[in-house]
């Protein structure tokens, strides 16, 4: 069934939006979430920890498990313990995402025996890779394009730069977080300076009107974003769950 999922992606132009919570403020997730429900997308969510925001749109989103593996890591610290910190919440999921793409073979075959069945955990520089196989026998799904990513490696944020790479026939996973886009991050230093400048506290505690001093003036990752959801619907790009895309590959 993979190939002829494999097929149908390469004959069409599919896009599917999806986010990593990476322990945003609850203001900034609700931020993100409301673009991609305004605009009629279900995004797949990675969870890192409990949000009410999340329990609310519960219904209009998929949910997937963000587990870091890196210590110290508040969820946990071992392998074992953070899986069954982040099932905690999400256990109906079969979807994961690692922080920072960190994965082993142990971590795989324990997740397998959690029941998980695909991932996203790989990301490429917008080029474009057919979901696969992996090692586990877990069903892959590349990520395309990653808003921290696109940012590390671009002098400056301009989507008329990349619009062509969206417009190919394929699986383009996207890969937002809500902090990057509630901030307009518009290099790479400028969020991870604001994070490194507050205690964890403050950072999750920040609200709207924090976020809205904080957030860039000028040309940034939002503006980026907000073009590529507006070239989606004029292209009428077919937008999937990663859900779907897992459907159509078994």
């Amino acid at each position: 069934m993979i190939e002829s999922a494999r097929e149908r992606f390469r004959e069409e132009n599919f896009i599917c939006f999806t986010s990593d919570l990476d322990w945003a403020p609850e203001v900034a997730i609700e931020g993100i979430l409301k673009l991609f429900l305004e605009r009629g997308i279900r995004p797949t969510m990675f969870v890192t920890h409990p949000s009410q925001v999340i329990n609310k749109y519960k219904d209009e989103i998929d949910i997937g498990i963000h587990p870091n593996f890196i210590q110290p890591s508040s969820q946990g610290n071992n392998i074992d313990d953070i899986i069954d910190y982040c099932v905690g919440l999400a256990p109906e999921t079969r979807v994961f995402r690692a922080h920072r793409w960190y994965s082993s073979n142990d971590i795989y075959d324990r997740l397998l025996r959690k029941g998980f069945t695909y991932e996203s955990n790989l990301c490429t520089s917008m080029d474009l890779v057919d979901p696969y196989i992996q090692r586990s026998g877990m069903i892959s799904f590349p990520v395309f394009f990653e808003d921290g990513a696109y940012i590390m490696h671009s002098d400056k944020i301009d989507f008329n730069m990349v619009k062509q790479k969206f417009m190919q026939n394929g699986l383009k996973v996207v890969n937002i977080h809500p902090m990057h886009f509630a901030l307009n991050t518009p290099y790479f230093q400028y969020t991870r300076q604001i994070k490194d400048k507050l205690t964890r506290n403050e950072w999750v505690g920040m609200d709207e009107n924090m976020l809205e001093d904080l957030k860039y003036k000028g040309k940034g990752i939002t503006n980026f974003i907000i073009q590529l959801m507006d070239l989606v619907k004029v292209q009428n790009i077919k937008i999937i769950t990663l859900e779907q895309a897992y459907k159509m590959c078994i």
